[in-house]
């Protein structure tokens, strides 16, 4: 909007007051001067020049204030306008509050621009989960003067969104604080996609279960933390076989991905399952020891049961026994190697003595 008139300065009154002094002097000069000579009449002219002089300053004074301010108006017009077109979300802090906000910014997280200008934090958009990790970006971006990583926001709605957030200290004139610039965009739907992707890239494409390097993973991270909570982890290793035997490729065949459902309506929460060889599953089970994993077995034989023809020849270990990760694979290998030479169906668990047969 534009402005009505231009704010008068300390030296347009200067100048107003000396015109009406010297007008006034001019007419005073005139109406008393008895009889009027040349001197009375330079004198008027002079003051009534000068009448003219104050005058004009003035009225170019104010010209030049209004065509500045106009220009002024412009060009904060069209950065409005250029800040509302630019693609990513703007926000703009002074001094800890928000002095200013994008149309793309509102779009993307759903609030009224009233509703996000001056607010402080926790601001409205900061999801109560994440609000530590936003506060510390803040704080080194005040630190290092540039900032850029991915946070996540909380829309209206309350759904979380993943916002790429780039940030930028900007400096006002001398004795202001300087002010964060910061830039969002919302990079949800390629984390999305970025996420299963991920998802995909660990999982076996005939049955759906963790891969052999998923596994590897997996089964690092669940002995790591059991190690640091005095904890125990058991892992079973099982073959899947069809009618006594191990054909090539049980796990390809109707029966075999039936047997996997079956595996996973078995398997608890934390619980892991992997396909780590052709015709071999791999089930990480936490806080479990050897014990534990006799019984899982048992009960995922019972589950196969009617199934008919599938067998399972299992290998068992705890970390307990092998005391470390590799050890507790290897362990577990060398109990279904020794299971596997039994025949189909057995169970044989690994001990520091030999090898026992549990069923």
């Amino acid at each position: 909007m534009r402005r009505s008139g231009v704010t008068r300065t300390k030296e347009d009154a200067l100048l107003l007051g000396v015109a009406v002094s010297a007008a006034a002097v001019a007419i005073v000069s005139v109406r008393d001067a008895e009889p009027p000579h040349i001197g009375l009449w330079i004198a008027t002219a002079t003051a009534v020049a000068l009448v003219l002089a104050a005058l004009f300053a003035l009225w170019l004074g104010g010209h030049a204030r209004r065509v500045i301010d106009e220009r002024h108006i412009d060009e904060w017009d069209a950065a409005r306008g250029l800040l509302s077109a630019i693609p990513d979300g703007l926000v703009v802090f002074d001094q800890g509050a928000v002095s200013s906000v994008n149309r793309r910014l509102c779009e993307m997280l759903g609030f009224e621009r009233e509703e996000l200008l001056r607010a402080t934090a926790p601001l409205p958009f900061w999801p109560p989960e994440h609000r530590h990790e936003i506060e510390a970006w803040h704080a080194r971006l005040d630190t290092l003067g540039e900032q850029e990583t991915e946070l996540t926001f909380r829309h209206r709605d309350g759904s979380r969104l993943r916002v790429l957030v780039a940030g930028r200290l900007v400096t006002g004139g001398p004795g202001e604080a300087p002010r964060q610039l910061v830039t969002m965009r919302d990079v949800s739907a390629s984390h999305r996609r970025e996420r299963r992707l991920r998802e995909l890239s660990s999982r076996d494409p005939d049955t759906g279960l963790l891969n052999h390097g998923e596994f590897e993973e997996r089964l690092r991270a669940v002995v790591r933390q059991a190690i640091g909570a005095g904890e125990n982890v058991t892992l079973v290793l099982a073959e899947l076989g069809l009618d006594g035997g191990i054909a090539e490729s049980v796990l390809q065949r109707p029966e075999g991905l039936v047997a996997v459902e079956r595996l996973r309506t078995l398997a608890r929460a934390g619980d892991e399952l992997a396909r780590t060889r052709e015709n071999e599953i791999a089930w990480i089970l936490p806080e479990t020891d050897a014990h534990g994993g006799v019984g899982a077995v048992a009960r995922a034989r019972t589950a196969l049961a009617e199934l008919g023809g599938v067998t399972l020849t299992v290998g068992i270990c705890d970390l307990a026994t092998a005391a470390d990760l590799f050890a507790l694979y290897a362990f577990a290998d060398r109990a279904l190697a020794v299971a596997r030479a039994q025949g189909a169906g057995g169970t044989a668990q690994y001990r520091p003595t030999g090898t026992e047969t549990a069923g």
